[in-house]
């Protein structure tokens, strides 16, 4: 009898997948604004996408956290994770975030990273403690455009013993000091991730996001 022997294949390890076509139950709640609202509708190109809608006069349509087999998850201090996504902006009008990693409990930052819209450029602010703020990257975008992005963090509570990490369309990026691992403080007592769209009071805006993913390497979400 002839045996044939395969290497196992590799097990990936997406810890979360935000599909859209999984309903809202992916996400730990919601914190949207009326009459603003977050709901999965077709796109041509990327199938099934969530649609975060802010109108004008609202402060902001998100999400808050994620859902990991019914329950809410719990990132944990000293670990790494990816996030990774695609969105498209109907404005690029100045905002507060499309994207937070934002800190709640007994915190000092606030929100040690985000991804918002500054001048017609996507750009990442990091927040140190004391309310040190850096814009690490920035890029050009036009509204009405899906971009895919990956956030790598490493997270710590001390002052540089996390890191970011980050790709755009598929290419890793260089921060502002020529690196591409910008060493920082990335976790207080309890940090989650937001999408959607947070200021931009005066304006109408709609983020569509999809191929939303977590998981503990760039691999894993990569749309």
């Amino acid at each position: 009898m002839l045996v044939m022997l395969f290497p196992a294949s590799a097990q990936a390890a997406t810890i979360w997948n935000g599909d859209a076509g999984s309903g809202l139950g992916v996400f730990g709640s919601l914190n949207c604004d009326s009459p603003g609202s977050v709901t999965a509708v077709d796109d041509a190109t990327h199938g099934k996408v969530w649609r975060y809608s802010k109108p004008s006069g609202s402060k902001r349509c998100e999400n808050h956290g994620i859902a990991v087999g019914g329950k809410r998850y719990q990132f944990q201090n000293g670990s790494t994770y990816y996030f990774g996504w695609q969105s498209k902006l109907s404005s690029t009008v100045d905002n507060n975030a499309n994207f937070q990693w934002k800190s709640y409990g007994n915190h000092i930052q606030n929100f040690p990273v985000v991804l918002k819209m500054i001048g017609g450029k996507m750009s990442i602010l990091q927040r140190q403690p004391g309310g040190v703020e850096h814009i690490i990257w920035s890029r050009a975008i036009t509204a009405n455009s899906w971009h895919s992005y990956v956030l790598g963090l490493h997270l710590s509570s001390a002052t540089t013993g996390g890191w970011v990490e980050f790709w755009f369309d598929g290419q890793q990026q260089a921060f502002t000091d020529g690196t591409q691992r910008w060493a920082c403080r990335t976790w207080d007592s309890s940090n989650e991730p937001k999408w959607g769209v947070y200021g931009a009071s005066g304006s109408s805006v709609t983020n569509y996001v999809g191929a939303l993913k977590v998981g503990s390497s760039y691999a894993d979400v990569a749309p």
